[in-house]
Formats: structure tokens, sequence, C-alpha cells
């Protein structure tokens, strides 16, 4: 089944988020929360220790030891997270050799789809936070050209921008807020590499990679920008929404808006929702039913629902994960 919806019913959905009028999206009823992709992506990633194990497994890691060797993670962290993506369908536990006791993860399909979502990251942290040579450089074999990673709109291969879309909601968009999920451990926010890998995607999550701040990040997007909004939304506790906003501001992704205007997204801020709608794009694909998703983005210019996507300049055809290649300022190419 395609994962487009059609025209009419697109246009069966909720009146869209237009600047002048009310935003059905904005205001969560008493009790609920956001029936989000975007949330069902993050509740399996949302420990940033299992971004890093699943970058490892796109670098080549297999085995326990290199996933060990690579991170720097203790080995009972490093146990629990390959367990939780093995249960998520990430991973396939596969024996090493027939008959033996020894064990290598494979990323599944449903695993290596993920790969956009990690260019993304990557996408971000160099602009962002990279002084100098990008750590990672691409090699796309099809068309056997070095190139940095373009976050587009698929319908018309545009960059994503949120003021070039509606964003339409149906019935169920709402759903009884869950009780809050088991704690994440966050990496340093200082932005410096864990292991022997100084990538882009761990200086983005020193930023962002807890589900918490996604979430938050999220709201904004959502036209949220005060203390009270996220509360409400979130069901957040004051405190943990203080140190995450205060993170934030710190990192540059948000500013505080003059005169007790709550905060706003900094074009630093705005960016960071090309890797966060591709978290949706993955969702919709892997955690729901066709009939199940309660959000699409209609393109303001002709009205075709449309989706984010990577894409390597002059390409047409899809990116895979299998025939990329890396070339590392910080060692030898990989294999």
């Amino acid at each position: 089944m395609p994962l487009d919806w059609t025209a009419t019913e697109a246009a069966a959905m909720a009146v869209p988020c237009d600047a002048g009028a009310p935003r059905p999206d904005r205001t969560a009823p008493a009790g609920c929360e956001r029936d989000s992709t975007i949330s069902d992506t993050l509740q399996i990633l949302a420990d940033p220790w299992r971004f890093l194990v699943i970058r490892e497994a796109f670098f080549g890691a297999r085995r326990f030891g290199e996933f060990a060797a690579q991170l720097g993670i203790p080995r009972a962290t490093l146990a629990k997270n390959l367990a939780r993506l093995v249960d998520s369908g990430i991973f396939e536990e596969r024996a090493l050799a027939p008959g033996s006791s020894w064990k290598r993860y494979v990323l599944s399909e449903r695993g290596l789809d993920l790969y956009e979502i990690f260019l993304g990251l990557m996408w971000y942290g160099d602009k962002w936070l990279c002084d100098g040579l990008p750590p990672v450089a691409l090699f796309h074999l099809p068309s056997r050209s070095w190139f940095s990673p373009r976050i587009a709109w698929r319908h018309n291969r545009s960059p994503v921008d949120p003021r070039s879309v509606l964003f339409r909601i149906r019935e169920g968009y709402w759903r009884p807020r869950q009780p809050p999920g088991a704690r994440s451990r966050r990496l340093s926010r200082s932005a410096e590499p864990r292991g022997r890998r100084p990538c882009s995607v761990e200086r983005t999550l020193s930023i962002v990679g807890d589900r918490w701040t996604f979430l938050i990040l999220q709201e904004f997007f959502h036209g949220n920008k005060r203390f009270e909004d996220f509360t409400r939304n979130l069901g957040i506790a004051s405190n943990i929404l203080a140190d995450r906003l205060n993170n934030l501001v710190a990192g540059g992704l948000i500013e505080r808006a003059p005169e007790g205007g709550g905060y706003a997204l900094t074009g630093k801020g705005l960016d960071i929702y090309g890797p966060m709608i591709l978290m949706k794009s993955w969702g919709d694909r892997w955690c729901r039913g066709e009939g199940e998703i309660t959000a699409r983005f209609v393109a303001r210019a002709g009205g075709t629902v449309t989706r984010a996507v990577v894409l390597v300049p002059g390409w047409d055809g899809p990116l895979r994960a299998r025939e990329m290649r890396y070339l590392t300022s910080y060692g030898a190419p990989t294999p």
C-alpha cells in the first residue's frame, strides 16, 4: 500500500494550520497527548546510546566487542541497549557461526531504514556544530559521487521549510496520555565525542539527544512557545522542563523572547526541523498501518501530500545504506 494519502483523503482532514486560523494541533485536550509518529520513533530511540549503537552498525560493527571498543560504553549499558534494539526489531541477533554461542547483531530492514535520520542528524551537526572540515565524507556508489546530504520534500525536491506545507490532522490525532517511559541517560552536553569517533551525529545528540528535548522542540513547530504550553501538552515536571529549556538556550537553538513572551526558535533551532520530520517519515512507515496515521504534510502549492526525504544531488533513485562508503578525517576509510 502506498504511503501517501489520496487528495480526497487529505482534503477530508481537519482545517489546515494557516497563520490566521486557530491551530487544531496546538493545544492538547485535558489528559491527552499527540498521537505522533515522531513520539513513536523516540520511544524506540529514547536513549541516546541507542542512536550511537545504531550509528556503529552503519559503520560496520557487528560483534559486541566492536560496539564496546568504538563507543567506550559500559558493557552492561551496551547489553541492555542491544537487547532493546533487538526487541524493537532494529537489530536481528544471529549466531556468529553455525552452532556458535557467540552472537552478531545485524540491522534489519527496519533498522536500515533509519539511515536517513542519521544523515539528517549528521547534516545538522556538520552545519552548526563542526569547526572546519566535517569528520565524515560520504560517497554514493550508484552515482559514483561524493556528496553532502540534503533534506527535501519528496513531491518537488525543494528544501524542507515548515512555511511551504500545511500540517493537517484527522480525528484521533490526540490520544490519552501514556505513562512516562523509563528514564534515559543523556550524553555529555560538552559535544565531546565518546569513544573513538568524533561524529557530527554525536555532537547533535549532545544538545537534543533525549526524548524530552525532542518533544519540547516538536511543540515549537506546533506553535507553542511558553513554559505553560509545554507543561500542559507534555505533562512534564517543571524542573525537567526548565533544565531542557536552559540547555536549548545554552546550545543556541532557542532564545528567550522579550517581555515575557516565552521562547523562540533561532535559525539554528529551525534547522532541527529537518531531522525531526525524517523521524516522522520513518515512524509513519514502521510504527503505523496506513489508516492509523493521524497527521500529514500537504504542500501549500498544489495540495500534494508529501514527506521528508534525504537526497543525493543529481540522483533520482532511492538512498540505501548498503550503497554508501565513508572517508573519515580521523582514520582510514571504512570498507
